[in-house]
Protein backbone atom coordinates (compact mmCIF):
# COMPACT_ATOMS: atom_id res chain seq x y z
CA UNK A 1 0.00 0.00 0.00
CA UNK A 2 1.43 3.38 -1.04
CA UNK A 3 1.72 6.09 1.61
CA UNK A 4 -0.96 8.79 1.56
CA UNK A 5 0.13 12.26 0.46
CA UNK A 6 -1.74 15.52 0.87
CA UNK A 7 -2.63 17.74 -2.10
CA UNK A 8 -3.05 21.53 -2.15
CA UNK A 9 -6.82 21.43 -1.60
CA UNK A 10 -6.46 19.07 1.38
CA UNK A 11 -3.71 21.25 2.83
CA UNK A 12 -6.03 24.25 2.60
CA UNK A 13 -8.81 22.30 4.35
CA UNK A 14 -6.39 21.26 7.10
CA UNK A 15 -5.15 24.82 7.62
CA UNK A 16 -8.73 26.07 7.86
CA UNK A 17 -9.54 23.33 10.40
CA UNK A 18 -6.59 24.33 12.57
CA UNK A 19 -7.71 27.97 12.64
CA UNK A 20 -11.37 27.09 13.18
CA UNK A 21 -10.91 24.48 15.92
CA UNK A 22 -7.71 25.55 17.71
CA UNK A 23 -6.92 29.10 16.57
CA UNK A 24 -3.57 28.05 15.08
CA UNK A 25 -2.89 29.94 11.88
CA UNK A 26 -0.19 28.45 9.68
CA UNK A 27 -1.42 30.13 6.49
CA UNK A 28 1.71 32.30 6.18
CA UNK A 29 4.07 29.31 6.41
CA UNK A 30 5.77 28.19 3.23
CA UNK A 31 3.30 25.89 1.45
CA UNK A 32 6.05 23.63 0.16
CA UNK A 33 7.52 23.23 3.65
CA UNK A 34 4.11 22.66 5.23
CA UNK A 35 3.17 20.10 2.63
CA UNK A 36 6.47 18.26 3.11
CA UNK A 37 6.07 18.21 6.91
CA UNK A 38 2.42 17.13 6.81
CA UNK A 39 3.23 14.34 4.34
CA UNK A 40 6.05 13.22 6.63
CA UNK A 41 3.60 13.12 9.56
CA UNK A 42 1.07 11.17 7.49
CA UNK A 43 3.76 8.57 6.82
CA UNK A 44 5.17 8.49 10.34
CA UNK A 45 1.76 7.96 11.92
CA UNK A 46 0.59 5.62 9.14
CA UNK A 47 -2.72 7.29 8.29
CA UNK A 48 -4.44 5.36 5.51
CA UNK A 49 -6.30 8.43 4.26
CA UNK A 50 -6.48 12.20 4.54
CA UNK A 51 -10.01 11.85 5.99
CA UNK A 52 -8.70 9.85 8.96
CA UNK A 53 -5.83 12.27 9.49
CA UNK A 54 -8.20 15.24 9.35
CA UNK A 55 -10.58 13.59 11.81
CA UNK A 56 -7.73 13.01 14.29
CA UNK A 57 -6.55 16.63 13.95
CA UNK A 58 -10.06 18.02 14.47
CA UNK A 59 -11.01 15.76 17.39
CA UNK A 60 -7.81 15.18 19.35
CA UNK A 61 -6.09 18.09 21.11
CA UNK A 62 -3.37 15.63 22.17
CA UNK A 63 -2.66 14.79 18.55
CA UNK A 64 -2.65 18.47 17.60
CA UNK A 65 0.16 18.96 20.13
CA UNK A 66 2.18 16.35 18.21
CA UNK A 67 1.15 17.95 14.92
CA UNK A 68 2.40 21.38 16.06
CA UNK A 69 5.68 19.91 17.31
CA UNK A 70 6.25 18.26 13.93
CA UNK A 71 5.16 21.20 11.78
CA UNK A 72 6.89 24.10 13.48
CA UNK A 73 10.48 24.90 12.68
CA UNK A 74 12.59 25.26 15.81
CA UNK A 75 15.75 26.97 14.62
CA UNK A 76 17.72 29.15 16.99
CA UNK A 77 21.24 29.67 18.22
CA UNK A 78 23.17 32.19 20.27
CA UNK A 79 23.90 35.34 18.26
CA UNK A 80 22.54 33.62 15.14
CA UNK A 81 22.62 36.67 12.87
CA UNK A 82 25.85 38.60 13.57
CA UNK A 83 24.87 41.57 11.38
CA UNK A 84 21.64 41.97 13.39
CA UNK A 85 23.55 42.02 16.68
CA UNK A 86 26.09 44.49 15.31
CA UNK A 87 23.25 46.83 14.26
CA UNK A 88 21.55 46.27 17.60
CA UNK A 89 24.73 47.19 19.51
CA UNK A 90 25.70 50.21 17.40
CA UNK A 91 22.37 51.72 16.33
CA UNK A 92 19.45 50.44 18.38
CA UNK A 93 20.69 50.04 21.96
CA UNK A 94 21.90 53.65 22.16
CA UNK A 95 18.38 54.79 21.26
CA UNK A 96 16.75 52.32 23.67
CA UNK A 97 19.01 53.62 26.45
CA UNK A 98 17.03 56.88 26.38
CA UNK A 99 13.80 55.09 27.35
CA UNK A 100 12.86 54.59 31.00
CA UNK A 101 11.73 51.00 30.41
CA UNK A 102 12.35 48.51 27.59
CA UNK A 103 10.07 45.65 26.57
CA UNK A 104 11.12 43.21 23.89
CA UNK A 105 8.97 40.39 22.57
CA UNK A 106 10.55 37.34 20.95
CA UNK A 107 7.67 35.64 19.12
CA UNK A 108 8.49 32.10 18.01
CA UNK A 109 11.48 31.96 20.36
CA UNK A 110 11.99 28.20 20.11
CA UNK A 111 14.42 27.06 22.83
CA UNK A 112 15.42 30.65 23.62
CA UNK A 113 19.02 31.06 22.54
CA UNK A 114 18.26 34.32 20.74
CA UNK A 115 16.34 35.62 23.76
CA UNK A 116 19.34 34.96 25.95
CA UNK A 117 21.55 36.59 23.31
CA UNK A 118 19.38 39.70 23.58
CA UNK A 119 19.66 39.61 27.38
CA UNK A 120 23.45 39.44 27.07
CA UNK A 121 23.47 42.44 24.73
CA UNK A 122 21.22 44.39 27.11
CA UNK A 123 23.46 43.46 30.04
CA UNK A 124 26.57 44.62 28.19
CA UNK A 125 24.88 47.94 27.42
CA UNK A 126 23.83 48.24 31.09
CA UNK A 127 20.16 48.11 30.07
CA UNK A 128 19.11 44.73 31.41
CA UNK A 129 17.99 46.18 34.75
CA UNK A 130 15.29 48.23 33.00
CA UNK A 131 14.26 45.59 30.48
CA UNK A 132 11.58 42.95 30.31
CA UNK A 133 11.92 40.21 27.72
CA UNK A 134 8.85 38.30 26.62
CA UNK A 135 9.47 34.98 24.90
CA UNK A 136 6.65 32.99 23.33
CA UNK A 137 6.32 29.94 21.13
CA UNK A 138 3.44 27.78 20.00
CA UNK A 139 5.37 24.65 21.01
CA UNK A 140 5.13 24.07 24.78
CA UNK A 141 8.12 21.70 24.85
CA UNK A 142 10.55 24.25 23.44
CA UNK A 143 9.23 26.90 25.84
CA UNK A 144 10.08 24.58 28.75
CA UNK A 145 13.65 24.32 27.45
CA UNK A 146 13.83 28.10 27.05
CA UNK A 147 12.56 28.63 30.59
CA UNK A 148 15.19 26.27 31.97
CA UNK A 149 17.89 28.40 30.32
CA UNK A 150 20.36 25.54 30.15
CA UNK A 151 22.39 25.31 26.97
CA UNK A 152 25.55 23.52 26.03
CA UNK A 153 28.38 26.02 25.99
CA UNK A 154 30.47 23.88 23.64
CA UNK A 155 29.09 25.26 20.33
CA UNK A 156 29.75 28.83 21.50
CA UNK A 157 32.89 28.43 23.59
CA UNK A 158 35.33 29.58 20.91
CA UNK A 159 33.21 32.60 20.01
CA UNK A 160 32.91 33.73 23.64
CA UNK A 161 36.61 33.22 24.35
CA UNK A 162 37.45 35.41 21.33
CA UNK A 163 34.92 38.08 22.31
CA UNK A 164 35.64 38.26 26.02
CA UNK A 165 38.58 37.99 28.36
CA UNK A 166 38.71 34.82 30.44
CA UNK A 167 37.52 36.76 33.53
CA UNK A 168 34.47 38.09 31.67
CA UNK A 169 33.90 34.68 30.08
CA UNK A 170 33.48 33.17 33.56
CA UNK A 171 31.23 36.07 34.58
CA UNK A 172 29.23 35.58 31.37
CA UNK A 173 28.40 32.02 32.40
CA UNK A 174 26.92 33.38 35.64
CA UNK A 175 24.88 35.96 33.73
CA UNK A 176 23.61 33.47 31.19
CA UNK A 177 22.49 30.85 33.64
CA UNK A 178 21.53 32.90 36.70
CA UNK A 179 20.96 36.59 36.19
CA UNK A 180 19.03 36.21 32.93
CA UNK A 181 16.46 34.08 34.79
CA UNK A 182 15.25 37.25 36.47
CA UNK A 183 14.21 38.58 33.05
CA UNK A 184 11.13 36.35 33.22
CA UNK A 185 12.03 34.70 29.94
Amino acid sequence: MEAETIDEEELEILLNDLVEVYGYDFTDYSRASLKRRVNRLLQLDKFPSFAEFRYRVRKSPEYVKRFVEQITVNVTEMFRDPSFYKTLRLDILPVLSTYPFIRIWHAGCSTGEEVYSMAIMLHEANLLHKSLLYATDINADVIKKAMAGVFSIKPYETVFRKLYSFRWYCRFLHVLFCEVQSCKV
